[in-house]
């Protein structure tokens, strides 16, 4: 039973989101509607497949017991959400479902995917890989088209327009993100069960997707993190690693082809949308600059604990940040107060480190990755299941070294 909970839950996270449940009439991303309809679906499987999780594994005192003992990070970050959530609802009085999907979710996921055994996560680990690879399609489909399988709508409700694709994952950025993700945990031992072919074929539609989605931060730090991955197997070979030359010629031949494809495509015209994107980011860059000065008129009380959310609404108005605080750190300590924000930041800290822990070092590649991403966006400062996909996504696609996944796996592009 658990298995199949977690298989919906994973689910619900890829196949419905926040646009789509918008497009069918529940308002989870928009103004209106009661509690229920602001949790994601997601989280309802999740919770369910905890459930079943504590009564097939010997009761929830031997499981919390065990994953108090084995994964200290999750609890860090359970009881830092607690708080969180107390500091909330007494003190801001702003809306508890933005931490229960952005936050407990991912807890639940990781308890219920950990409950699972090797055999059993890794069909959900393959099926990522065609999902992304199916959204991808869409995304390029889009892209080149004009055609949308999900509208994009403000809070509001009204549609937004843009160029950017929103293919499955509904939002150019969580694509930009997931997608992202998919490109750096391939090239880092996600793709280790693939055949060298079938792995750079993947590799290459996710960098075409990544232009489809207009993530700039994403793009440019997963073609960073690959190369330098990249760079230190090539150095491993120079050590005198072993390889065959079956691989050394089918890797020439990638890098090759990824290049002429390059090349031609930009010749074409095919990234001239994300091309001037760079040179006028619509404001983007001058939002960055402002949100530091939202803080002017605060207190110490209020910076440290958290200042009136109308207040901080309202000095986001006068300097122009209409798009959202674009810094998960900035728009914690703006949201929560700078005390609540370095202890969530902190747990935060801890949990990923813990999805090291459970899997290997080589995770080490799409945990920077995510830091990097969701420091540069709204990321985990709105409400969303980035993290919980994430925590999916490493889990069950990420080798896992040792029985308790408490592996030394090298730091490097996939064996």
């Amino acid at each position: 039973m658990t298995t199949w909970l977690v298989w919906a839950s994973v689910a619900a996270m890829a196949m419905i989101s926040a646009m789509a449940l918008v497009a069918l009439g529940v308002p989870y991303a928009v103004s209106g509607g009661s509690f229920v309809t602001k949790i994601h679906p997601a989280t309802w499987f999740a919770v369910a497949a905890v459930v079943a999780a504590m009564i097939e594994g010997g009761g929830a005192g031997h499981r919390a017991a065990e994953i108090a003992v084995d994964h200290p990070g999750v609890i860090a970050l359970g009881a830092a959400v607690v708080l969180v959530f107390v500091h909330t609802a007494l003190v801001q009085h702003l809306p508890l479902s933005a931490i229960i999907d952005t936050f407990v979710l991912p807890i639940l996921v990781f308890v219920a995917i950990g409950a699972l055994d090797p055999a059993s996560r890794r069909p959900i680990g393959t099926a990522l890989h065609l999902f992304f690879a199916v959204n991808a399609i869409v995304g390029l489909v889009e892209y080149f088209t004009g055609w949308r399988l999900t509208p994009m709508y403000d809070v509001d409700g009204t549609i937004i327009h843009d160029w950017r694709s929103t293919a499955i994952l509904g939002h150019p950025l969580n694509n930009a993100f997931a997608t992202g993700c998919w490109l750096v945990m391939t090239a880092t031992g996600g793709g280790r069960s693939m055949p060298l072919l079938l792995r750079i074929a993947a590799m290459s539609l996710a960098s075409a997707a990544l232009v489809a989605f207009g993530g700039r931060v994403a793009m440019i730090l997963a073609f960073a993190i690959v190369a330098m991955a990249g760079a230190l197997g090539a150095s491993r070979v120079l050590a005198g690693r072993r390889f065959t030359l079956t691989d050394a010629a089918m890797a020439v031949a990638a890098v090759t082809v990824l290049a002429v494809v390059a090349i031609v495509a930009v010749d074409a015209g095919a990234a001239d949308r994300l091309i001037q994107r760079f040179s006028d980011d619509s404001g983007s860059a001058g939002t960055r600059i402002a949100m530091f000065r939202i803080f002017a008129d605060l207190g110490w009380e209020e910076f440290l604990f958290g200042p009136p959310p109308d207040l901080m609404i309202q000095a986001q108005r006068t300097w122009g940040i209409t798009i959202g605080i674009e810094s998960t750190e900035v728009a914690f300590v703006a949201f929560y107060g700078l005390i609540p924000a370095l202890l969530l930041l902190s747990a935060l800290g801890a949990y990923l480190f813990e999805l090291v822990r459970a899997t290997s070092r080589a995770s080490l590649w799409p945990v920077a990755f995510f830091v990097v991403v969701m420091s540069a966006s709204t990321g985990l400062s709105s409400k969303s299941t980035n993290l919980a996909f994430f925590t999916v996504m490493v889990m069950t696609m990420m080798p896992t070294v040792g029985a308790s996944g408490r592996g030394a796996a090298p730091v490097a592009a996939a064996h």
